[in-house]
C-alpha cells in the first residue's frame, strides 16, 4: 500500500495558456510525465461499431492512425547493417478480434474494457519523463513549443492533445553533487523507458 505523496493529475485541456499553466500547475520543483491518454469518448462506448472500431485502430499495425509509443531509435551494426526500431502495441490475433466482436455487443462489457483502457493510461510506459525547478513554467514550454517534445510527438502522429500529465512535488534539495529532483529525474526515467526521451539527464 502506497504513503506519503501521490502523484497529480492534469488534463491537456487544463494547461492549453501560460495562465492555465499558472493556475493549475505549482512554481514548485516537480518530476514530471506525459502519458497517453487511452479514455474512450463516451459515444464511442456507446456504440458498438465505433467501439470496435476505436481499439482496432489503436492496435492495427496495417492502419495509418496506428501510433508508435516510441521515436524511431537508429545505429549502426558494423559492418553492414543500419537498423531503426520503434515500439508499436502490435495487433490482436483473429481469434481476439472476433472476441472483441462478442463482448461488444453488450453495452456494460464496452464500458468495462473502457474504464480498464482508462486506468491503462497509468499503467503504460509514459511517453516522456522530466523535472523542473518551476513545474507551471516548464509544462508551458511543452504546451507552447518552446522544446522539441511536440515535435517529436507530431512525427508518429501524436500530439500533446491526446495525453495526461501526471507530475509529483519535490524538494528542491541540491545539497549534494546533484539536485535531488535531477537524480529522482534520473532514477524513474531508466525505470520507466519512456519512448520519446532522446537522452538521460
Amino acid at each position: 500500500m502506497l504513503s506519503g505523496s501521490q502523484f497529480e493529475i492534469v488534463q491537456y485541456l487544463e494547461v492549453i495558456t501560460q495562465e492555465d499553466c499558472d493556475r493549475v500547475l505549482p512554481d514548485d520543483a516537480a518530476v514530471y510525465a506525459w502519458f497517453r491518454d487511452l479514455t474512450l469518448p463516451e459515444d464511442v462506448i456507446a456504440s458498438e461499431k465505433r467501439f470496435v472500431e476505436a481499439i482496432t485502430i489503436l492496435l492495427d499495425e496495417s492502419s495509418s492512425e496506428t501510433r508508435p509509443f516510441s521515436v524511431r531509435r537508429e545505429g549502426r551494426v558494423p559492418p553492414f547493417y543500419n537498423v531503426g526500431i520503434t515500439v508499436t502495441p502490435g495487433s490482436l490475433t483473429p481469434t481476439k478480434s472476433q472476441a472483441l466482436q462478442h463482448y461488444a455487443k453488450t453495452e456494460s462489457l464496452r464500458q468495462e474494457i473502457g474504464d480498464i483502457l482508462s486506468a491503462m493510461t497509468f499503467w503504460q510506459p509514459p511517453l516522456y519523463i522530466g523535472k523542473s525547478d518551476n513545474l507551471a513554467n516548464r509544462i508551458w514550454q511543452h504546451v507552447s513549443r518552446a522544446t522539441e517534445l511536440g515535435n517529436r510527438l507530431e512525427e508518429v502522429g501524436l500530439s500533446l492533445n491526446q495525453c495526461v500529465l501526471a507530475y509529483l512535488s519535490i524538494s528542491n534539495a541540491a545539497d549534494g553533487a546533484t539536485p535531488l529532483v535531477q537524480l529522482v529525474e534520473d532514477i524513474i526515467t531508466r525505470l520507466s523507458s519512456p519512448g520519446f526521451v532522446l537522452r538521460i539527464g
